[in-house]
């Protein structure tokens, strides 16, 4: 019998992830790849590589089109999506299926009604179970959002409808805020998710994050796979994860369970899922959505329980069954997100290169990553790095365990979040298991990262400004080009744009010069000014000079285009 052939629509840590259980299948790999990807880890692991296009996702891992060619052109016998991209895009599971491929998750059907944010409130509506106060309909235009949002109460979140992740998302605190995020929210939703709908819902505060796991087969068998505590977390995206949830009760345990249960069974759901809920300090319970994909941290649940969930994803999707199939968690699991970004600069990315790797290890050490010595970190895609994971048999000795494995982890070249992590774990509030989806930002003081510890080709200066400027919002970011040769320069002018581009800025600052302490400044600007308007027109609307008091006489102010 020839072996079957499955492509991985995905790239980075999550590729090579699947890419080593379909080996361990008897799998020929099929990796995609970028411009940007060419010399990645997952390209040399697979067997076969396909080459998708520019660096930009829409040119390649978001590119539906490209991906089904390269599927048929690959001769696969299966897709597996990943995570972020197309994972969850109903479209791209119907056009392979319809090409007589297996697609590895749910179905388009399923996909379009719980993958889609608002229609999923819908259904657990029906069933009873409470969504976040929230619309039912996406906002089309900003007085919509206005409306709703008053009638909800401030704060309130503006939501990707088809989103995931902590990408468009925007917490807002007032009228004011709203109408100035509102057209970012929408332009992230496209740039992430190809579908610009978005929708208002209420934010509960202060409140946990709180998932749940589950598998289930075609003949209706459903594994429930525990919960994991999500609540870690910055600018609305996860940074550590852990399971079991230490202050769950046992009644919220079986609660959780039932409506997750139910949610699972009235959607005739099929596959790898996860379900989502805010809780507040009464282990009230409210559905966010339910992603119908691998998540990023199912890597804990794999520790607790001793399962592979991409080797369970591709058995379900070739027809085995679930029935009989027992297993019981053990100990406890967290997960550490190593991204490349600055958390003494608003964990802003850091695009550059790596200098030095090394892995920690031991008993209990996982480490998911894609990255090695010499590997550049692009401003193209998401940041992470790798996916740090460890066991204990309590939370205490995973717990130390993580501080241990966090200190041994060098990556040098680019400020990472390896040392913050580190530090959270040693505060009173998360040895008492008390962290909220707030907790960083409101009671969390990041010390500063002294100068022998990184060695970045990112400015060292990068701060968000919200002062007005006539009628445009002052620059969403700052690039200090001092001291940077021209060739430095302009990679890092270039990695701006278009991570500026991709993330909706409205505006750049760019800083050559420094008044008079920058001899190179005028010329540099000069440079720089001349590279924006040759190659920056598909994503800049105006290059124009910036007052003095923003940076000196060596500033540029670019607009991006909305």
């Amino acid at each position: 019998m020839s072996q079957q052939r499955i492509l991985i629509a995905n790239r980075g840590e999550i590729a090579l992830r699947i890419i080593r259980s379909a080996k361990e299948m008897d799998m020929y790999t099929i990796a995609v790849y970028s411009d940007a990807d060419e010399d990645a880890l997952h390209v040399k692991r697979a067997d076969e590589a396909y080459y998708l296009g520019g660096s930009l996702p829409a040119e390649s891992y978001r590119n539906l089109k490209k991906l089904v060619k390269a599927a048929t052109d690959t001769k696969a016998d299966l897709v597996h999506p990943g995570y972020g991209f197309l994972a969850e895009n109903a479209d791209f599971a119907k056009a392979i299926q319809k090409k007589g491929i297996v697609w590895i998750g749910p179905s388009p059907e399923t996909i379009r009604s719980m993958g889609d944010k608002i229609e999923s409130r819908k259904l657990v509506s029906k069933l009873g179970l409470n969504p976040v106060p929230g619309q039912l309909k996406p906002s089309r235009l900003r007085r919509e959002a206005i409306k709703d949002a008053e009638s909800f109460g401030y704060p309130v979140a503006l939501k990707a409808a088809h989103g995931g992740g902590g990408k468009g998302l925007r917490i807002v605190q007032n009228e004011a805020e709203l109408i100035e995020n509102f057209e970012i929210v929408k332009r992230e939703s496209e740039a992430y998710f190809g579908s610009d709908q978005i929708y208002v819902e209420k934010f509960i505060k202060p409140a946990r994050h709180i998932e749940t796991q589950i598998l289930s087969d075609k003949y209706g068998n459903t594994l429930y796979l525990g919960e994991r505590d999500c609540s870690l977390q910055r600018r609305n995206q996860k940074l550590i994860e852990e399971s079991p949830p230490e202050w769950l009760s046992d009644y919220g345990r079986e609660r959780l369970k039932e409506y997750t249960l139910k949610i699972a069974s009235s959607s005739n759901y099929i596959n790898a899922g996860t379900v989502e809920f805010l809780a507040d300090s009464d282990e009230n319970f409210y559905f966010l959505e339910m992603n119908t994909r691998l998540q990023v941290e199912h890597t804990v649940t794999e520790m607790r329980y001793g399962i592979d969930l991409v080797k369970e994803q591709i058995k379900i999707a070739l027809g085995n069954s679930l029935e009989d199939y027992k297993l019981e968690p053990r100990g406890h699991s967290i997960e550490f997100r190593i991204n490349a970004e600055d958390p003494t600069n608003n964990f802003l990315p850091t695009p550059g290169t790596i200098t030095e790797y090394r892995e920690p290890t031991g008993n209990g050490v996982r480490v998911d990553g894609w990255a090695r010595t010499g590997t550049q970190i692009t401003h193209f895609y998401d940041n992470l790095i790798s996916k740090l994971i460890v066991w204990g048999v309590s939370r205490e000795e995973a717990r130390s365990k993580g501080i241990r494995c966090l200190e041994e982890y060098i990556i040098g070249g680019i400020p990472t979040t390896i040392n913050v992590l580190s530090d959270i774990l040693k505060t009173k509030e998360f040895i008492n298991s008390q962290i909220h989806v707030k907790f960083l930002e409101e009671n969390f003081e990041i010390r500063d990262i002294k100068d022998e510890e990184i060695s970045s080709d990112r400015p060292s200066k990068v701060k968000i400004s919200r002062k007005a400027f006539q009628s445009h919002t002052a620059p969403d970011e700052t690039l200090d080009l001092h001291g940077k040769n021209r060739q430095e320069a302009l990679m890092l002018v270039e990695n701006y744009v278009h991570y500026g581009a991709l993330h909706g800025l409205d505006s750049l600052l760019i800083v050559t010069g420094k008044g008079n302490r920058s001899q190179a400044g005028p010329v540099l600007k000069q440079t720089v000014e001349q590279w924006l308007v040759k190659n920056g027109r598909k994503y800049i609307a105006q290059v124009r000079e910036a007052p003095p008091r923003w940076g000196g006489s060596g500033a540029l102010w670019v607009i991006f285009r909305r």
